[in-house]
């Protein structure tokens, strides 16, 4: 097959064995590669009592046939698992260089099980994968497990770890990659994942450079230097200060979270805390993933104060200077960096850590939390100390509330009970990211769908209501944010195309600026297997991937009354300075959204739209 090594490395930590199976032709057609290629497999390894902590739920790095053939952006891949934090179906996007390097070493896909008996480190070569005991690494955050393994294996290596919050099975525990150049696999606890199963992490050696073949070897390299430019010319503004620019504009705009999302507007704060100002103190600079022509990461230094950094280092993207600046009332850059860094090193979810401290403000605040449960932090909008404080305790289940903390807002607001799940602001256990569903009723729609819990990458819909037409799906225009007519048809294409972008694998961020389109990834598609595909076709994939990641939600108890916003988001509208929003209209959308999708009232898709989409032998009969 071209685009593809057809090689699956299945590695049974248990029994310390690897074997390699060749990749079903079937799933490469059906489901491409990356997180829909996982669904496929999830869905067969699991089941409705499947224990996401337990050995047998399985790990699976994956990439897809964009990854490592040329395409820009496309140094990506999917860690897709059960979500010990939601307890459906997981998956986490990640750039950086480990998609790229584990493609050139010539697999497609690692999928792991069993538990190892003591901690271990998986090393990937080209010819074959072994097994270093890491009992010296256990305990150690990721920067300085990274940084010992370069010296003992391979200096240009590249690695995927664990901190002491996915030893210690932190349910908002992330997976780190690339070391000090860190790139997160962040939501949905892929970190705790890893810890349950012994693995410290595992690196991709640097000296294999095997490539896929292609069909259109020519073609490819042609249609991508003419993107090149396309990316170059329209994506320029938004590499010079990546998604940090946001913060001032979104305030502005009414899609920036304060005050643990009560606060409609509070320039002074983003102002303190946007990319301008970043770039104008703690700014080092410009970085990006492997070979990405976007290059919108930034590196940070700081030297001083009580928030001084461990040299340079990635600096906090948008969703993390929301998450530890205005979500929590919070002016200080610097505070937010080193919150930031605790959650690289430590092996933390920077989103999902930021709101739960948010919640547990507000839970001081309303006198759900006393100044025992406290112990001894300030924990108080406002305060940066008691912040940076609480995420280094997280992290190592450090106290009592701490370690209900890092369990999730969901499970923290039920202990603390008292109306505290007012405060939690997360669907189906997945906290929120930095986009106001008030601002954008596509993400009403998206968040209260998505698969994985409340989403932004789900649907992405803020920039294409803000200027990203799609004139392949129909839309010429830019399709109004807040809007109910045509919008459950609109974020259903949207959702497709981004199910799609995770299985190729490709940046999402491609797509700002009407950079690149729908007819470039069909394009390249071709050009890559030799299999060219209609638009209905490729809008297909999309559409299957989609909904077999629901089938796997729905055996786990998923259904219509889990798809819904917070009470926040129901009633409370955002008003304020210069912001008048109203609340998303999301019942009689979600009526809408079901009916089109071809699901019954209860949020299960039909027997004839599994038929349509080929997914019977993924059907659970009810029992």
């Amino acid at each position: 097959m071209k685009g593809y090594h057809n090689r699956v490395a299945w590695i049974d930590l248990s029994r310390r064995e690897v074997k390699i199976k060749p990749l079903d032709e079937k799933d490469a057609v059906d489901f491409v590669g990356g997180a829909s290629l996982g669904a496929a497999y999830l869905a067969r390894l699991t089941d409705g009592k499947t224990a996401p902590l337990g050995p047998e739920n399985p790990l699976m790095y994956m990439t897809g046939p964009f990854t490592a053939s040329g395409v820009p952006a496309s140094s990506r891949h999917d860690v897709i698992s059960l979500s010990p934090l939601t307890g459906i179906f997981g998956e986490s996007n990640c750039g950086g260089s480990f998609g790229w390097q584990l493609k050139s070493c010539g697999y497609d896909c690692l999928v792991i099980t069993g538990r190892s008996e003591k901690p271990v480190v998986l090393v990937i070569d080209v010819d074959r994968i072994t097994f270093r005991d890491s009992e010296d690494l256990w305990g150690t955050d990721v920067w300085t497990a990274d940084e010992r393994l370069k010296a003992e294996i391979d200096p240009e290596g590249v690695t995927s770890l664990i901190g002491p919050a996915g030893e210690r099975l932190v349910k908002v525990a992330s997976i780190s990659h690339d070391g000090r150049h860190t790139r997160s696999a962040g939501r949905c606890g892929m970190g705790a994942v890893m810890g349950s199963k012994n693995l410290k992490g595992l690196m991709v050696l640097s000296r294999a450079k095997v490539k896929a073949e292609v069909a259109d070897a020519e073609g490819l390299k042609n249609s991508i230097t003419e993107a090149l430019k396309l990316i170059k010319e329209r994506l320029g503004p938004f590499s010079q200060m990546g998604t940090p620019g946001g913060v001032i504009n979104y305030d502005k705009m009414g899609n920036l979270p304060f005050d643990n999302w009560r606060t409609a507007q509070c320039t002074p704060i983003a102002e303190k805390t946007t990319g301008t100002t970043m770039k104008e103190t703690i700014w080092a600079s410009r970085s990006g993933c492997k070979l990405c022509a976007i290059h919108c990461g930034r590196l940070v230094q700081n030297t001083e104060g009580p928030f001084a950094l461990d040299g340079v280092q990635e600096g906090p993207e948008y969703e993390t200077l929301a998450a530890f600046g205005s979500l929590c009332m919070n002016d200080s850059l610097p505070a937010i960096a080193k919150a930031n860094e605790y959650c690289n090193r430590l092996g933390l979810d920077t989103i999902s850590t930021g709101s739960i401290i948010a919640f547990a403000m507000e839970c001081r605040e309303k006198g759900l939390l006393s100044d025992e449960d406290l112990e001894g932090v300030d924990l108080a909008f406002g305060k940066p100390e008691g912040m940076v404080e609480m995420v280094k305790r997280i992290a190592y289940r450090q106290g009592k509330l701490a370690t209900l903390l890092g369990e999730g807002s969901r499970e923290a607001a039920r202990v603390i009970g008292r109306g505290a799940e007012e405060y939690a602001i997360h669907v189906k256990g997945l906290e929120f990211p930095m986009h106001d569903p008030r601002f954008s009723w596509g993400h009403a729609i998206s968040y209260s769908t998505g698969n994985r819990g409340a989403c932004h990458l789900s649907s992405l819909a803020h920039p294409f209501e803000l200027g990203v037409p799609l004139p392949e799906l129909g839309y010429e225009k830019p399709y109004p944010g807040r809007q109910r007519d045509g919008k459950a048809q609109w974020t259903i294409h949207l959702q497709h195309v981004m199910t799609i972008l995770d299985s190729l694998s490709i940046c999402k961020f491609t797509m700002l600026s009407n950079a690149l389109s729908v007819s470039h990834f069909r394009e390249w598609l071709g050009q890559i297997t030799g299999r060219d595909r209609s638009l209905e076709e490729f809008m297909a994939l999309g559409e299957r991937a989609f909904t077999l990641k629901r089938m796997i939600n729905n055996r786990r108890g998923i259904t219509r009354k889990d798809d819904i916003l917070p009470p926040r988001f129901r009633t409370l509208k955002k008003r304020g300075g210069t912001i008048d929003l109203d609340v998303p209209a999301l019942f009689p959308m979600l009526s809408d959204y079901y009916e089109l999708r071809g699901w019954t009232e209860e949020g299960r898709p039909k027997p004839e739209t599994i038929r349509r989409l080929g997914l019977e032998a993924f059907e659970v009969p009810r029992s």
